[in-house]
């Protein structure tokens, strides 16, 4: 006989699921009594084979607290939830019903309509309650694994088996995405050096459109520089024609000294 130590632990809260589908679906026992029968389970019955074809006992009880809000969380609020909360939404249209009435008919009174407010208050508390209880992520997870366990290991190979595929594509892109990286890293430097030939490309069509188009300053030192050159000019055609001048005069002087010469010596 299979003993579990409290309906809290994963394996307990299995068997409690499997023991209400047993008694609802299978021996078609009414609501009531299922329900009836699991918060017993739940709260201070230990005995659950004599309920269930699973030989279970349990060995510790919940008591009143701790086994209904277990029996909130496992029961009500997995099998339950949904038809409460259809409960509230039809509350709430009977309610804007008799108000919608209230205010063209004179048949219905205040107290309906406070019936009706009280009605919908009760099943959005009741509502609150099964909400409040929702058993945690986690433990829905644990349970599904621990029942596929049980069932023969067959879904939970499979489960391994997806976990595994999942690591494997996980791998698979963590490998896509450094080489992705590496891409990009590559085209960065791609790109770097490409920005530096272009730079030097720019710089020697620069120095080519400077040989080829003379700067303004360029032009202007050789504008003075063919000044001065004129001007040099000018001083040594100036000179020339000062020194042919000097010449000519020592010449006539010489002439007029060598006739005077000569005229002396006649005289005497």
């Amino acid at each position: 006989m299979e003993q579990i130590q409290t309906l809290s632990t994963v394996r307990g809260r299995t068997a409690l699921r499997d023991i209400f589908r047993e008694l609802r679906y299978e021996k078609q026992v009414s609501g009531f009594t299922a329900l009836l029968t699991c918060w017993r389970l739940c709260t201070f019955e230990r005995e659950a084979y004599r309920y269930s074809k699973r030989q279970v006992t349990i060995i510790h009880a919940l008591g009143l607290f701790r086994g209904t809000s277990l029996f909130l969380q496992e029961i009500v609020n997995r099998f339950y939830f949904s038809t409460i909360n259809s409960l509230v939404y039809l509350g709430a249209a009977v309610l804007l019903l008799i108000v919608s009435a209230s205010r063209f008919s004179d048949k219905v009174d205040n107290r309906a309509i406070l019936v009706g407010v009280g009605i919908e208050a009760l099943m959005l508390f009741i509502l609150f309650v099964v909400m409040f209880f929702s058993p945690s992520e986690d433990i829905e997870l644990e349970a599904g694994l621990d029942a596929d366990s049980t069932q023969g290991g067959g879904a939970s190979g499979e489960i391994r088996e997806l976990i595994a595929e999942v690591g494997e594509i996980s791998a698979d892109y963590a490998a896509f995405t450094e080489r992705l990286d590496n891409v990009t890293s590559s085209l960065s430097g791609m790109i770097s050096r490409q920005d530096e030939l272009i730079g030097a490309v720019n710089e020697m069509a620069r120095s080519v459109s400077q040989a080829s188009t003379p700067q303004p300053e360029f032009i202007e030192s050789m504008r003075q520089t063919n000044l001065a050159l004129q001007a040099f000019h000018k001083n040594v055609h100036d000179l020339v024609e000062a020194t042919n001048t000097l010449r000519r005069e020592e010449i006539q002087r010489a002439v007029r000294v060598e006739v005077e010469r000569i005229l002396t010596k006649n005289v005497e």
